[in-house]
């Protein structure tokens, strides 16, 4: 998982109670969901200079906040809901490629651009359009399935361990 991948100049607040912070992260979502919109503007502009300027302004929020998933959600449903975890355990392993194309995948675009005397390479700009809009698809999808999945079994974990603790 991510917890070992960066390292983040961010506290967890683990006094947050579970309830509040999906509610919280589905907020964060609704905001990603905004700039993923500009990004999907930008990309159909053919202006990729800026949708990458973009996805690199959401990289750290996007990073902080698959973090706080990791540490928070997973850990109250594999303590919880352990029997239930697995379509979330696959969920939260896509934080995983997230993580490679905001640090691997949009640098390499970001170089081929450069690298362009004219910047008109049609190829090219078709390939990383496709690409970044493969980004936008894909994590509109996760939001959803961590809406979907993820969080109504950490919100049920974390009833059934107040019931238990009771």
């Amino acid at each position: 998982m991510l917890l070992y991948i960066i390292s983040v100049a961010y506290k967890i607040n683990f006094d947050e109670s579970i309830s509040d912070m999906i509610d919280r992260l589905k907020q964060e979502h609704i905001q990603f969901k905004i700039t993923l919109n500009k990004i999907t503007k930008y990309n159909d502009e053919n202006n990729i200079d800026k949708a990458i300027e973009t996805i690199h302004d959401m990289s750290q929020p996007i990073i902080k906040h698959a973090v706080e998933e990791e540490a928070r959600i997973m850990r109250v449903i594999m303590h919880n809901a352990k029997e239930a975890s697995t379509d979330s355990i696959k969920i939260m392993q896509e934080h995983n490629w997230v993580v490679d194309f905001l640090k691997q995948k949009i640098p390499t675009i970001k170089g081929n651009i450069d690298k362009q005397q004219d910047g008109q390479d049609i190829q090219f700009q078709k390939k990383a359009h496709n690409e970044i809009n493969e980004f936008v698809i894909n994590l509109r999808n996760h939001f959803e399935e961590e809406e979907q999945i993820v969080f109504p079994l950490a919100l049920k974990a974390d009833r059934d361990k107040d019931k238990s603790s009771a």
